[in-house]
């Protein structure tokens, strides 16, 4: 059965009617008629092949020269109700056309970012001259509109979900430092999630790098703005953290190993299927002498369509547990499907860690 909640379904026939009625309003000559008949190719596609069917179609039916079809589009976007998932054609279409008209498909993906997003259309424009556009988002770090600063950030990540990999930024993640610096303060938490987003990418390949950042950035700030960059440093070591690596874990204010005793992990039942929820808990009893942080995680080895296991960690809770006091600790896993999980019959494995270390697991069986 498909799930209705598909992100395709985002883009669907009425999208596809909704742009062509706002491109004719902008161009009476555009032919709505014929571009409408690319919702004959529409259903059975994902949803950035319906992205990139809908640009084909835009880039077949409206003028050939790309300056005036922008025209069309930004004034498309400017004066009808478009928003969300119905513009992302029209970032394709820049993207992919636009290379050679900076300034122009620049001024377009600022008015676009402000209703959708430009992250994905920004990401061939920085492979094609990455320092023009860091010169450019430069000034825009401090845009009176938060997305135009959430974007100077989103859009520079190195390894942006969805969006094409940035190889030098890979290799060499100081080129957007000075970015996330003028953006770490912001009074947005919607732009500093990015940041730690942003900083979460580079500590893949670099983590030594973050950990310097986060550092250089906590020392000598005030009360006020440590609480800002308290959160960013949770959120952009998030990896590292789940890794057990000592330099994020100190950073954490967590000494190595928790100093605890631990149940062994219950379960509601040992057998679940699709649309489950999986229940299970587990009791700490602390053996230090004194307070100790513990960041508690936990993973579950999925079972692949190849019969291979893959493990994903997930976040729980950061503690402060008292010397010698205990706690119960519950958590509630859906197991329904969602566009980025499929899940497949078998044993899976749930392991409990502390610190970044594993520390106890079980077994239930997925049918």
């Amino acid at each position: 059965m498909e799930n209705e909640n598909a992100f395709k379904n985002m883009i669907n026939e009425s999208v596809a009617k909704q742009i062509a009625a706002a491109i004719q309003k902008a161009d009476p000559k555009f032919n709505s008629k014929k571009f409408l008949k690319l919702t004959d190719e529409l259903k059975p596609l994902e949803l950035k092949d319906r992205v990139k069917l809908i640009t084909k179609y835009l880039h077949t039916y409206l003028p050939a020269d790309y300056l005036t079809s922008l025209k069309i589009i930004v004034t498309a976007m400017e004066k009808s109700t478009l928003t969300g998932f119905s513009l992302w054609p029209f970032s394709e279409y820049i993207s992919q056309f636009g290379l050679d008209h900076f300034d122009q498909s620049m001024k377009a993906m600022y008015i676009l970012t402000q209703k959708f997003t430009a992250e994905f259309a920004i990401r061939p424009f920085l492979l094609k001259d990455h320092k023009k556009v860091l010169k450019q988002f430069e000034k825009w770090a401090t845009d009176k509109n938060v997305h135009i600063r959430r974007w100077v950030s989103e859009g520079s990540r190195p390894l942006l979900p969805w969006g094409q990999k940035i190889p030098l930024f890979v290799m060499d993640p100081t080129h957007t430092l000075l970015l996330l610096d003028k953006l770490r303060l912001d009074d947005e938490l919607y732009v500093r999630k990015s940041v730690a987003n942003h900083l979460n990418d580079i500590s893949k390949n670099h983590p030594q790098v973050v950990i310097e950042v986060l550092r250089m950035w906590q020392k000598g700030a005030s009360e006020a703005d440590l609480v800002k960059l308290n959160w960013i440093t949770r959120h952009a070591l998030r990896t590292l953290i789940k890794k057990g690596h000592p330099g994020a874990l100190k950073l954490m204010g967590v000494d190595g190993k928790a100093s605890v005793k631990i149940s062994e992990i219950t379960l509601n039942k040992k057998k679940f299927k699709l649309n489950d929820s999986l229940e299970f808990s587990f009791h700490l009893q602390s053996t230090g002498k004194s307070s100790q942080k513990i960041i508690v995680d936990y993973a579950i080895d999925f079972m692949k369509a190849n019969g291979k296991k893959g493990k994903k960690v997930f976040k729980l809770k950061t503690i402060n547990l008292g010397a010698k006091e205990e706690i119960t600790i519950k958590k509630k896993h859906s197991l329904k499907p969602i566009t980025t999980m499929k899940y497949y019959p078998g044993i899976h494995h749930l392991y409990l860690q502390l610190n970044g270390h594993i520390v106890s697991e079980t077994s239930f069986n997925f049918q």
